[in-house]
């Protein structure tokens, strides 16, 4: 799908799918490195956040194979703590 940057809502959502044919996503470990794609994706995002635009978002398990690790590197980019 193409990239959008226009906003028409009060909120964005982004879904980070992957390639379920290179990753399967049940092993509990990252398969693929996404973090420069994540970084990526966290400094695209981070003006949204900046002029206070909710940002929603989903990591599939085909991403990377491990999504709780995506989602940890994405808050970590965004200086966001992590608990």
């Amino acid at each position: 799908m193409p990239l959008i940057d226009e906003v028409t809502s009060d909120f964005i959502y982004v879904r980070w799918e992957g390639d379920r044919r290179r990753v399967k996503g049940t092993l509990g470990r990252i398969e693929i490195d996404r973090s420069a794609k994540i970084k990526q994706w966290a400094d695209r995002i981070k003006p949204f956040l900046e002029n206070q635009i909710e940002a929603f978002g989903y990591f599939s398990k085909y991403y990377s194979g491990y999504s709780i690790s995506d989602v940890h590197e994405f808050l970590k980019v965004l200086g966001t703590v992590v608990q």
